[in-house]
């Protein structure tokens, strides 16, 4: 392992991570995510220099404001330190740069669909779109036997948006109303043209068991968990595809 590179991915991690954690909390807020300078939420301060350096301003701060006190939104620490993590491990299990580069920018578009839909329940289908066109691109731009590559990419994409889009029109015939939101059938459907169908059953495999050991936290913390609770199970589907394919799981 070049240990170098693998700090210098973690370090574009960062970067990319305060650009992903600023997009999470401007994009439900109806903010634009590509003009306007960053701010305090709190009294409004446009931030300094100072103030943007990932990681380290919060931690400098401690959490903080200088000017008026209120705390920073953990948001933006959670997606630099999780964006900086992705990088740090594309460069760690790349084999060249096609293969780090697509694994980082994997990463990163589920790290901000994460954050969105534990937040918010939410999952923008131009971002679960964005999603499944880079992954036909990496195919593309792969060379030689592509299509053999695309084949078993919509076999994958087939695969996990059935696995999901089966029982939530099953429950709603049942039951008479969703289950479940909208826009996971379709992110599992995304995942698995990066995954393909091995993938995509380790990934919602893992993710179900995500699921269910927040429930119980849950419980334990006196949170009253039923059939009637919610939980982000699009955050559950981003966080294990990343784990799946840190685990080696092929692109």
């Amino acid at each position: 392992m070049d240990w170098p590179w693998v700090l210098c991915g973690a370090g574009l991690g960062l970067l990319v991570g305060s650009f992903i954690g600023a997009v999470a909390l401007r994009l439900p807020r109806g903010e634009s995510i590509v003009t306007g300078r960053s701010k305090c939420d709190g009294c409004g301060r446009v931030l300094s220099v100072r103030d943007l350096f990932p990681v380290f301003s919060y931690l400098l701060s401690k959490g903080r404001c200088r000017t008026c006190g209120a705390v920073i939104d953990r948001g933006h620490i959670l997606a630099e330190v999780g964006a900086a993590a992705i990088g740090a491990g594309a460069v760690a299990l790349g084999s060249d740069w096609l293969e780090i580069a697509a694994t980082a920018v994997f990463g990163w578009q589920l790290l901000l669909l994460a954050l969105l839909d534990g937040r918010h329940f939410w999952l923008p289908m131009r971002f679960v779109a964005l999603l499944a066109v880079s992954a036909v691109l990496v195919t593309l731009g792969a060379g030689g036997g592509w299509q053999a590559a695309a084949l078993s990419q919509l076999a994958g994409g087939a695969l996990g948006f059935a696995l999901l889009a089966g029982p939530a029109l099953a429950y709603r015939w049942l039951r008479g109303k969703d289950g479940m939101g909208a826009g996971d059938p379709w992110l599992l459907g995304a995942i698995g043209l990066w995954l393909g169908m091995t993938g995509v059953i380790a990934t919602l495999f893992l993710a179900a068991l995500a699921g269910i050991a927040a429930a119980l936290v849950l419980k334990i913390a006196g949170r009253e968990v039923d059939s009637q609770s919610a939980l982000p199970l699009g955050l559950f589907l981003a966080l294990a595809a990343i784990a799946v394919r840190m685990a080696g799981f092929p692109l």
